[in-house]
């Protein structure tokens, strides 16, 4: 079942996961390839309206499909399993993504897990609720009526050094997993 993937948004989806991720209730980990599943049947039906439609637009999508119980907020239990789906998403799909997608979805995880899942949801849970919203998520990122990937494209829109900073990593590092 080699099927081509969504060209163009496992870049989007890997700078959004370096950025905090955005686990449908569907979604469990191990499992043997339903969240993979349920991850390209995201990503087929979010392309048109991440690459075409006001980035919003997407992230409304995305954090619909992050949001597994409905709280307005990501859990780290709902983080990890986005996570997990992503990876198993990845593996299926690795022969058909290009070798700078491979590098983005590996650098993405390399950030990722090198700080852990509860250090990164602390990090972006600045008011401590337990919860990471919508606006503490894109705490430095300015959306506006272009798609998601020319917003994050361009640096005037996303704070990199904020996000390094946020982060505890070097700049030049985020620089080859969030698009320029």
């Amino acid at each position: 079942m080699n099927r081509k993937p969504s060209c163009g948004v496992p870049r989007l989806i890997s700078a959004t996961l370096t950025l905090v991720a955005l686990a449908s209730p569907a979604l469990s980990t191990g499992d043997d390839g339903g969240s993979a599943v349920a991850f390209e049947r995201f990503m087929r039906t979010s392309r048109p309206i991440c690459l075409e439609r006001p980035a919003e637009h997407c992230v409304a999508l995305a954090w619909r499909f992050a949001d597994a119980d409905g709280d307005q907020g990501l859990s780290v239990v709902e983080l990890a399993a986005l996570r997990s789906a992503f990876e198993q998403w990845a593996v299926r799909y690795r022969d058909d993504l290009t070798p700078p997608e491979r590098s983005g979805i590996a650098l993405g995880f390399l950030i990722v897990d090198s700080i852990g899942l509860e250090r990164l949801h602390a990090i972006y849970d600045t008011d401590q609720d337990g919860l990471v919203s919508r606006s503490e998520l894109l705490a430095d990122v300015r959306l506006d009526q272009r798609p998601l990937g020319q917003v994050l494209l361009d640096p005037a829109a996303v704070d990199h050094r904020a996000v390094a900073r946020r982060l505890g990593v070097p700049p030049a590092m985020l620089d080859h997993a969030l698009p320029r």
